[in-house]
């Protein structure tokens, strides 16, 4: 199980310590990762609708903190920032390296 969340970069046991019941946490986490949030982000992104864009990022990064899924808690960071600061000319690369994070986090989760 170690090996498992260390594959894709999470610290497992942060995760065992916060989370006992293993079996919970992940019905939990793959709950998390079917938000439709995470399918639509790219269309408001490509349509512009960054007000709508900010606040769903806000919402899927402060759970994927609470979730301790630390490397897609950063790389929607990297969004929100972006979007934050108006600085939209990476806000789809780093959607990109999101979607590669959370791919490889939803693969472990969905196997």
């Amino acid at each position: 199980m170690r090996n498992k969340y260390k594959s894709c970069g999470l610290d497992y046991d942060l995760i065992i310590e916060k989370f006992p019941d293993l079996n919970h946490y992940e019905e939990t986490v793959n709950a998390y990762l079917d938000d439709e949030f995470f399918k639509d982000l790219k269309g408001m992104l490509e349509n512009e609708d960054y007000a709508m864009a900010k606040d769903a990022v806000k919402g899927l990064y402060i759970l994927a903190s609470e979730l301790c899924l630390f490397p897609l808690y950063e790389k929607l960071l990297e969004i929100y920032e972006d979007l934050e600061y108006e600085e939209y000319k990476n806000v789809m690369t780093h959607y990109d390296e999101m979607m590669v994070t959370y791919e490889k986090i939803r693969g472990i989760f969905n196997a």
